[in-house]
């Protein structure tokens, strides 16, 4: 499995979106701050790394497309739109002029589980990884992520997590972490916070 490109089935309508702007604007300012941390990025074999979503008013989700992590700035261009999924076929429904990002069925996973998240953010960072390793819950190690069963393992981790856990460690998934929220004002300074304080530590 090659990080950051899963084969995944996609059924991808190549064409624009229309985001609204006050929203564009607030995914980007989220994005330019992980990104500016280098909590979402590219690695130097040129995998990118990292992406976000919000939740849309019928279900759908934006998320941030595919090998965009390059990229300090992103464009309405490099989102794309994703109004369906199956987890049991590995497979997802967009539109865009870029593919949704192969993480696109992690995020699917926890909103469904929880109706009241409207943001998911899904970072890399190796040391921090390392310091939340099952002190947050954390999936298995032995599952990998971008599968249908870390989507399942997802769900089953929020279903006995607390209220005001809203950070999931990717055990199978080396420096992979997801933090959700009611939006991403919300959860982006939490997980940048969170950030800090284990730096510091």
């Amino acid at each position: 499995m090659t990080e950051g490109y899963i084969k995944f089935n996609c059924v991808w309508d190549q064409k624009e979106i229309g985001i609204p702007e006050d929203l564009f604007q607030t995914l980007e300012n989220s994005r330019s701050r992980l990104y500016e941390l280098g909590l979402i990025g590219m690695y130097p074999d040129g995998i990118g790394f990292g992406n976000i979503s919000v939740r849309s008013d019928d279900g759908s989700f934006i998320i941030t497309g595919t090998a965009t992590g390059q990229f300090a700035h992103l464009n309405q261009s490099h989102y794309a739109i994703v109004s369906g999924y199956n987890f049991g076929q590995n497979s997802i429904t967009c539109a865009g002029i870029t593919k949704a990002s192969a993480e696109s069925l992690t995020h699917a996973a926890v909103y469904e589980a929880l109706p009241e998240v409207g943001a998911v953010v899904h970072i890399h960072c190796l040391w921090l990884w390392e310091k939340l390793l099952n002190e947050y819950p954390t999936t298995s190690g032995e599952i990998e992520y971008g599968t249908p069963e870390m989507a399942v393992a997802i769900q089953q981790l929020i279903s006995g997590m607390n209220v005001d856990e809203k950070i999931i460690v990717m055990g199978g998934h080396r420096e992979g972490i997801l933090a959700f929220g009611s939006d991403l004002n919300e959860v982006t300074p939490e997980i940048i916070k969170i950030y800090n304080e284990y730096q510091n530590d």
